[in-house]
């Protein structure tokens, strides 16, 4: 649902000519990716969802180990 509602801003950004339209989507597109990050993060607090993959600490990684 969200990623639909992010396309419809960044099509009605790229079908608009107009700069301040192009600034309006953009921070709405802006809003709406933090309103699911913040989503996002209370369904891993509360076990509901997976924590996403996170890339290796390669400051931490040991020699063969």
């Amino acid at each position: 649902m969200f990623s639909m509602k992010v396309r419809e801003y960044a099509n009605g950004a790229s079908l608009s000519g107009r700069k301040d339209v192009g600034a309006l989507f953009a921070k709405c597109q802006l809003d709406v990716s933090l309103y699911v990050e913040d989503g996002a993060n209370i369904m891993i607090d509360r076990g509901w969802m997976e924590q996403p993959p996170e890339a290796v600490d390669r400051d931490n990684l040991h020699a063969g180990h």
